[in-house]
């Protein structure tokens, strides 16, 4: 699989309500499946270093630079 692919994969199950872009909420789930990170501090500092636009999401193309920094 290719990491665009894997990344797309991993987005649409994070992406429960399948707006496109990742809440907060939803991001947390998805750096507990990369880190086995536990803890929303945790989580709120890297959510806010990969919204890049600063919108409160995180789209696929903020999501793919985070995955790829911190798991591929």
């Amino acid at each position: 699989m290719k990491r665009e692919e894997l990344v797309d994969a991993m987005f649409r199950e994070v992406d429960t309500n399948g707006d496109g872009v990742l809440s907060r909420g939803e991001f947390v789930e998805l750096v507990r499946c990369l880190t086995g990170e536990h803890g929303v501090g945790v989580s709120s500092k890297i959510f806010d270093e990969f919204d890049a636009d600063h919108d409160g999401a995180i789209s696929r193309d903020e999501a793919l630079e985070m995955i790829i920094q911190y798991a591929l």
